[in-house]
């Protein structure tokens, strides 16, 4: 693997200190409280819309159930008309005949009070069903009338953070520019397996990564394990840089 040179070294100091304000800065920008309420609009608005659809599909059934049930009830009346009709035209001959088609119309008297009754149900759920759409859907008119003023707010407050990241991305680019590409390949390998964070500052023998001091012997160990140059430390197993000041 390709060492640094000690400008390297420090200029991939840098280029650490700047991918760690950058994450501090977009932690920042990603938990903004007026992000959070954004988060929350949009939590309800989801759930808004997934009731209404439910509703909606529910309402559906209803009215297809509704009409069926009128159907029926205009069937079995004109089926009781037809036989009472026949039951006092004179043509029934016998007595057994004649009680056979009074229990008839009870029985379809019975039927459609039964079917009456279901339709009464299915128009109430019907009249509830198309309140909660209305009421459901104005509310998800509000809540979209108060999106638009939070994304300003959000928009506003991220405004300072947005041109930190900015003026971070021009320095990150001048500082890579000066070092060759399998460097910073290397360390970018390194930051991906180090969750970000490839390269402390060693300062008076303690890694600032993890802020344990090392001895001697943890250093020699460390340099044996290190790469681009550069010691590693035993206990979080970043790579050590002293500071030029250092």
């Amino acid at each position: 693997m390709t060492n640094a040179s000690s400008d390297e070294q420090q200029r991939l100091l840098r280029v650490q200190h700047i991918d760690s304000a950058v994450r501090r800065l977009q932690h920042r920008r990603a938990n903004l409280p007026e992000q959070q309420r954004l988060d929350e609009k949009a939590g309800l608005l989801e759930r808004l819309t997934s009731d209404q659809l439910a509703a909606q599909d529910e309402l559906v059934a209803v009215d297809r159930r509704q009409k069926r049930l009128e159907h029926d009830i205009g069937a079995v009346d004109s089926r009781r008309k037809a036989e009472e009709a026949r039951m006092y035209s004179g043509v029934i001959a016998s007595e057994r005949e004649a009680e056979a088609l009074r229990n008839e119309l009870s029985s379809l008297k019975a039927r459609k009070r039964d079917l009456e009754d279901e339709l009464l149900v299915a128009m109430e759920r019907h009249e509830e069903l198309t309140s909660t759409i209305t009421t459901l859907q104005r509310r998800e008119r509000e809540l979209r009338d108060e999106v638009a003023p939070l994304e300003k707010d959000r928009d506003a407050a991220a405004t300072d953070i947005d041109t930190e990241l900015a003026d971070h991305t021009v320095a990150r680019d001048q500082l890579v520019a000066g070092l060759t590409p399998g460097i910073v390949a290397q360390y970018e390998r390194l930051r991906a397996r180090k969750n970000g964070v490839a390269l402390a500052e060693l300062r008076d023998g303690t890694c600032q990564g993890c802020h344990l001091q090392l001895t001697a012997g943890e250093l020699e160990e460390g340099r044996e394990m290190g790469e681009l140059g550069l010691a590693r430390c035993v206990q979080c197993g970043r790579l050590l840089v002293e500071p030029a000041d250092g």
